[in-house]
């Protein structure tokens, strides 16, 4: 008579399940490479991590030169249909952040998917009743 020996069989089991994570965190992997741009107001230095292939993958960094505090923004919109502008507001998930009537980010002339990405970017910084207009250029990276 055969008898089972469960031993082998949770082994077998846990291999299974160990390989098919495995294989899903493999399925997962993003579909858009990350570029960075740099850029610099009087008061501020703003970091752009641009997904190419999915905006909204996007982040911006911004420090404020005096204080050195940092802020996140992520994507919130895409405004227009011809010529895309991609407004970024504040990371929700910061608690430090003091909340303001206006605070955002706005890249203009935006694609989703660049053939070739452009060395320069405009876009604006708006805070309350002011507004602080920017470009950030493309960094090269060293190979």
């Amino acid at each position: 008579m055969y008898t089972l020996n469960y031993k082998s069989l949770n082994m077998k089991a846990a291999v299974i399940i160990i390989l098919l994570i495995a294989s899903l965190n493999t399925v997962a992997q993003k579909a858009f490479e990350m570029e960075h741009y740099y850029g610099k107001t009087k008061n501020f230095e703003i970091k752009l991590s641009l997904a190419n292939g999915y905006i909204l993958g996007s982040k911006i960094i911004k420090t404020d030169i005096k204080t050195d505090k940092v802020v996140k923004y992520l994507p919130n919109k895409i405004q227009g249909e011809n010529t895309l502008s991609l407004v970024f507001l504040p990371d929700i998930n910061d608690k430090t952040i003091k909340r303001r009537k206006r605070d955002n980010i706005i890249l203009y002339k935006m694609k989703d998917d660049y053939e070739m990405l452009p060395d320069k970017i405009i876009g604006s910084y708006g805070v309350d009743l002011k507004t602080y207009s920017f470009k950030l250029y493309k960094l090269r990276t060293n190979h």
